[in-house]
């Protein structure tokens, strides 16, 4: 749970609202961040960019409780939540 939290604040100075991110710990820290600054980036410029924040911000340590944090647009956000709905 430290990891997590730890991560929750360095996610809330990154991301400040009304931009979101939803951790949880589940056998290590899973997850996603809801940015408009991801819209004109691809998946893999995301990816580094969530990467570049954990590389510089968690020790390495840290860095292997984190399984996966997916980075999504708020429209993607609303497209997934959506589909789990039907």
């Amino acid at each position: 749970m430290v990891v997590v939290r730890k991560l929750k604040k360095i996610l809330e100075e990154r991301f400040p609202p009304p931009e979101k991110w939803n951790l949880r710990e589940d056998n290590g820290v899973i997850g996603a961040v809801t940015s408009k600054r991801f819209r004109r980036m691809d998946a893999m410029q995301r990816q580094d960019q969530i990467h570049d924040i954990l590389a510089t911000q968690l020790t390495g340590e840290e860095r292997r409780r984190v399984l996966l944090i997916v980075a999504v647009t708020p429209e993607e956000e609303v497209v997934n939540a959506e589909n789990e709905n039907l």
